[in-house]
């Protein structure tokens, strides 16, 4: 062994067992601090963890969940488990009394082997159940005696379906049994900030990447879109998301990609006449928000026709799906899309 693998090798090591610890660490920390808060409940009055760390649409997908577990459990202390990344999504929602920002798979699995909790309701399954330093999955036992997994998961009906049956909330194959229309609860904070950004005039917001490429569209379409639409249509044009990758020059266009946070595109987006987008995180924001939403969909994986959504986009009251069965995103023609957007447009649409 070379001294520079050598070096490698034990570096890896150390950052592996002392990212362990610390998880170890935190999780006892946890503990105390969940046993104080139990001390103190009434008497019958439950300790319910609800685990959905991740990603942040999924987690726009599951709000209902938080309103249907408070049904159940009125009096019970509601804690929610996300990653701190996410941890904006849930804070301000009334359902749940506290959020819990998890530091890694092996601190969860610390706190729920003390069994504190009364209810533990586990909306993931195994690969969001996984710490890639630790190299440690936190498995689901409702998800396997189920056959949930990530490659079959649409299987089982649109994101909130599948997460409700996950968490043992419903039987398989079952419908929400309640209000399924995603919420967010924006703040003022975040319409001070969108204020500051003085988008007076009417506009359509797009998002253009999303984190996983078979979801995507063609960057030459996208510019083919804006052109289009700067040239057709008395709309600016706003682009979300983390980083942009469109290489265009209409006057119209605003690029808004990377400073705003979650909770801030949503409320540009709440504001927009339009939103035109992937089968991503900021469609759900659309979804939550109320606006009109355009969403480019197309075979993904074994899936060659699937609903992620709840409430208003899935049942296409307030949406249309533009997709070809089988077909995957990346092949849909510059003409097909715009055809349908055209129709959108002209048949208006837009929330006042």
């Amino acid at each position: 062994m070379t001294l520079e693998r050598f070096i490698q090798l034990w570096t890896h090591r150390y950052k592996k067992y002392s990212h362990i610890f610390t998880a170890q660490l935190l999780g006892y920390k946890a503990i105390l601090h969940f046993r104080s808060i139990k001390v103190n409940l009434r008497k019958g009055q439950k300790l319910v963890a609800i685990v959905r760390t991740e990603h942040f649409g999924d987690i726009i997908a599951s709000e209902p969940i938080s309103r249907y577990v408070r049904s159940l459990h009125p009096d019970a202390h509601i804690v929610w488990f996300v990653k701190p990344a996410y941890q904006s999504l849930v804070a301000f929602n009334p359902s749940v009394d506290e959020v819990f920002t998890e530091f890694c798979v092996t601190q969860r699995q610390v706190i729920f082997e003390a069994k504190i909790f009364d209810d533990v309701i586990e909306l993931q399954f195994r690969n969001n159940n996984h710490c890639p330093v630790c190299d440690v999955y936190y498995e689901n036992p409702v998800a396997q005696s189920r056959s949930i997994n990530v490659d079959n998961y649409f299987n089982f009906g649109n994101l909130l379906e599948v997460f409700a049956q996950s968490g043992n909330l419903i039987p398989a194959k079952t419908i929400f049994p309640a209000d399924d229309q995603p919420r967010l609860y924006l703040q003022d904070v975040h319409r001070e900030k969108v204020d500051a950004l003085q988008l007076h005039k009417r506009y359509v917001v797009l998002h253009c990447r999303s984190n996983f490429a078979p979801k995507d569209w063609p960057t030459e379409r996208w510019e083919q879109l804006v052109d289009w639409l700067a040239e057709n249509y008395d709309y600016d044009i706003i682009e979300i998301g983390q980083e942009s990758n469109l290489h265009v020059t209409t006057k119209a266009y605003r690029n808004l990609c990377g400073p705003l946070s979650i909770l801030e595109t949503a409320e540009v987006i709440r504001r927009a006449s339009f939103f035109i987008g992937l089968d991503s995180g900021p469609s759900h924001l659309g979804n939550a928000t109320g606006t009109f939403g355009v969403i480019l969909m197309g075979s993904l994986n074994d899936f060659p026709h699937y609903n992620p959504y709840s409430g208003k986009y899935g049942r296409q009251e307030n949406a249309i799906f533009v997709r070809k069965h089988g077909v995957p995103c990346r092949e849909l023609s510059f003409e097909f899309v715009q055809d349908k957007v055209e129709q959108v447009l002209s048949r208006g649409f837009e929330i006042a």
